[in-house]
């Protein structure tokens, strides 16, 4: 409507006006300039019965205040204009509900031309209004949605040409939306994801569609990423087509990045192909249970392992193939699955319905199912452990048990007999019977170890025969067996006890056809008395073991504490001997030899002494043989090696002249192969000539194994030293090894002179044996030449040195200078 009328219509026009703003679907009208209706369509008439003078005010009233404003502008422009207007604004209907209409209003002009008023209409555009505003909407809604998704929309022509694409290209592939806008789609799908083109079209725009064609629906794709690379997207294309023609106008597609996804999958696959592969090579089995415990599933590596089908075992238990329900085992898996608990690696052994005799063992381990906090069920892994369980039980035998006889070993002996001690009743008495067989080598050396190994079966055989099922004999090894018996009386039980085992031992017995007669020397020790620990026991019935075979054998000896005092001094002496050398106890003492014509001293043997700062001196006679015993004497015979050759080097450029250094070897040096190598570095640090070095060997030590000894000897001569034998006569007395052995000399026992001056046949073999020694070419030196008549015998044979106390005692290094200087080899002429 138009104008703004000074004055307002009545209540009943006012009313009017209401009607037709709440009402009111199209209003046409006229007004004079002044504001007032002169008319109003027939269907308004209606509606208001009798217009009367309605005014345009009275409309106004109605407008929503945001609305006004503007309207009102507009139509005083127009009016100022003398021109149309068109105006939307919404109305205030009385409900206080709100419709859109548009107003519009063109001037009126009379005969003259001059404007009189204006007419025009006001239409209800509600229902259009709010269709745009939905409309607006959904494509807000709708930039929103791709303008923030993470999938990838885009929009392409009919050439298949981007006209669209969201900014998720950016993030995902790389690409700005502008750099794909106007360019071909299929130019960044690869190659291979196309497919074949239609037949007859080459070009790439007919290859795309055709692509586009077969691709309908969701699909996989790799797509160019702006680096190079290539990206899997899932995608789903819709072809848009002319409503009228049905021709392609368009696509639209969604796609999505799957390159994780189909990672994960290709992982998967290829986990799930190592499990199957690790289930189809290992030596394991996977297994699962439900609720109730029964096998649900099972590899197929029961088969492969046990020979067992796995669908037999599906709806069975544990206890099914279990071959003893009360093995540890067993028990152990049992107890975990009861408490909902995992079990590890638990052995027990099964049976297959195809064997039922054989028993297998497996190992199993398994843990709970909980799904949601609820317990489902059990997964794990089982093993065929068969043949480590047959091993370990072989090697728990061979651990515990005498490979020879069978008898418990010493590992379980100690076992053993510590289980009794700790678990001894008060006042009982256990007694340990140390027993060695006595001349055993006897037997091995003479009828071979085949035949000493039969005599220690039947040695086993009586000893178990003999005894009580409760006592216990073991072997410790070579011909050393123990016996462990409870003695509920004491000495008198065991004494007994060992009476009964030397009578049986004694019997003579048959091996390989020959009688051999096997007696034994026993050492018994008694707990508590004579201790409470199985070593001390062990040792102490040791010790007297010892006692009886000095006693001459076949008998036996209870430990007593004097025999441990002895054992406790050899042991201290023992231990200090292991030390003596690095603390510089040891001292090189030398005798001289003097040529028996002229008395002049030739040289000189080296002989060790100890000093020991508590045991003062140790005669060598109880230190040398312990340091065998004991592996000391290859230090320290390379020690006194050393020393010597150094010695003598030095006197001979004192003096001026050669002298002969001779120095003992033992018979475990001779077997050393530390002995070459210590001979050459004495004479490369000493300096000093290899003649002027002479060693000595026994003739017990040249024949424990000849053919060695006379190896070592041919290499040790081929060094240039001198080679003598020491203590000829008191051995083996073998002339035959005089001519087998590269020897220079030979030194006669002392016992040859150790007789009345009155017996001389024994100074007549003396003679002989020097006259056999030239023969020989061997130089002979007598040794432990004590008195006149020592000497006027040995003067009246051709032997060529003396080595002895009518000369002088083994002195230190700076006593014998002083001999050397005064000449005391010289006054001995007058003796």
């Amino acid at each position: 409507m138009n104008g703004n009328p000074s004055q307002h219509g009545s209540n009943q026009e006012r009313a009017t006006v209401r009607r037709l703003a709440d009402e009111a679907k199209m209003i046409v009208w006229e007004a004079t300039l002044e504001g007032y209706c002169t008319y109003l369509d027939p269907s308004s008439r209606q509606v208001i019965a009798a217009a009367g003078r309605v005014q345009t005010a009275d409309w106004i009233r109605f407008i929503h205040p945001e609305d006004l404003p503007g309207a009102a502008a507009e139509v005083r422009g127009a009016r100022a204009a003398q021109r149309e207007y068109k105006v939307e604004y919404r109305i205030l209907r009385s409900d206080g509900s709100t419709r859109w209409v548009m107003g519009t209003g063109a001037p009126r002009f009379d005969a003259e031309g001059a404007l009189c008023g204006y007419f025009g209409s006001i239409v209800d555009i509600t229902e259009h209004h709010e269709a745009q505003a939905l409309l607006q909407r959904s494509e807000a809604e709708h930039r929103l949605l791709t303008e923030h998704a993470r999938d990838l929309i885009s929009h392409s022509d009919a050439s298949d040409v981007y006209v669209y694409a969201s900014p998720s290209h950016r993030d995902i592939l790389g690409y700005e939306p502008a750099e794909l806008i106007g360019t071909h789609l299929y130019r960044y799908i690869h190659p291979d994801d196309l497919g074949p083109p239609p037949a007859g079209q080459e070009d790439e725009r007919s290859q795309a569609n055709g692509a586009a064609t077969r691709q309908r629906g969701l699909v996989k794709i790799r797509f160019r990423h702006k680096a190079g690379h290539w990206v899997w997207l899932s995608a789903s294309t819709r072809t848009v087509r002319d409503r009228d023609t049905g021709a392609k106008i368009g696509i639209v597609s969604v796609a999505r990045d799957i390159t994780a996804q189909l990672d994960a999958e290709r992982e998967l696959a290829r986990r799930e192909e190592r499990f199957r592969s690790l289930t189809s090579l290992s030596s394991d089995w996977y297994w699962e249970t439900g609720l109730d415990q029964r096998f649900s599933f099972l590899s197929e590596g029961i088969y492969k392992r046990l020979n067992i089908d796995p669908e037999s075992l599906l709806g069975t238990r544990f206890e099914a193939s279990v071959a003893d329900l009360n093995s540890p085992g067993f028990q152990d898996c049992m107890a975990a699955t009861a408490r909902r608990e995992p079990f590890r690696d638990v052995v027990y052994p099964v049976t297959s319905p195809d064997y039922p005799g054989v028993i297998r063992f497996i190992r199993v381990s398994g843990e709970p199912i909980f799904e949601q906090g609820e317990f489902r069920g059990y997964r794990g892994v089982s093993r065929d452990v068969t043949r480590e369980v047959r091993t370990a039980k072989a090697l728990e035998r061979l651990a515990t048990s005498d490979v020879l006889t069978e008898l418990p070993n010493r590992a379980l002996l100690q076992t053993c007999l510590e289980q009794r001690l700790s678990g001894a009743r008060e006042g009982s008495v256990q007694a340990v019977f140390f027993i060695d067989l006595d001349d055993f080598k006897e037997v091995n050396d003479s009828l071979g170890h085949g035949a000493g190994d039969q005599l220690l079966k039947e040695i086993a055989r009586r000893l178990v025969m003999c005894l009580r099922p409760d006592d216990m004999v073991a072997r410790l090894g070579g011909d050393e067996f123990v016996v462990l018996a409870e003695c509920s009386e004491g000495a008198d039980a065991a004494r007994h006890i060992a009476e009964r085992v030397v009578g049986i031992l004694d019997a003579p017995a048959i091996i390989e056809g020959h009688e051999v007669k096997a007696s034994a020397s026993i050492g018994i020790s008694m707990a508590p008395m004579d201790g409470v620990t199985s070593d001390v026991l062990l040792q102490n019935a040791d010790i007297a073991l010892y006692r009886a075979k000095a006693a001459g054998g076949g008998s036996f000896r209870f430990y007593t504490p004097d025999m441990g005092e002895a054992s406790r001094a050899r042991m201290a002496m023992q231990s200090a001997l292991r030390h003596a050398l690095e603390r510089g106890e040891f001292e090189v003492y030398y005798q001289p030899r003097v040529d028996l014509r002229t008395m002049e001293t030739t040289g000189m043997e080296a002989l060790l002494r100890w000093h020991h700062p508590v045991l003062g001196e140790v005669p060598p006679a109880q230190f040398i043989p312990l340091a065998e015993e004991i592996g000391m004497i290859d230090a320290i015979g390379h020690w006194v090696l050393q020393q010597a050759a150094v010695q003598a080097q030095a006197w001979c450029v004192r003096f001026g002249r050669a002298v002969k250094m001779s120095v003992n070897l033992s018979a475990r040096q001779l077997r050393s192969r530390r002995l070459m190598q210590s001979v050459r570095q004495a004479l490369q640090a000493s300096g000093l000539p290899p003649q002027q070095l002479e060693l000595e060997l026994t003739e017990t030590a040249l024949m424990d194994d000849p053919a060695m000894a006379a190896t070592l000897l041919t290499e040790l001569k081929s060094l240039g030293i001198r080679l003598s034998v020491d203590d000829f006569g008191t051995g083996y007395s073998s002339l035959a090894y005089l001519c087998r052995f590269p020897l220079d000399s030979l030194k006669l026992d002392r016992s040859f002179l150790q007789i009345h001056p009155g017996d001389v046949s024994p100074w007549r073999l003396a003679e002989a044996i020097i006259n056999l020694a030239h023969t020989l070419k061997l130089s002979v030196v007598a040794e432990g030449v004590e008195t006149t008549e020592h000497l006027h015998f040995l003067r009246s044979t051709s032997c060529d040195e003396i080595q002895g106390s009518c000369v002088s005692d083994p002195v230190p290094a700076a006593q014998f200078e002083a001999f050397m200087e005064a000449g005391i080899a010289q006054s001995a002429l007058s003796l």
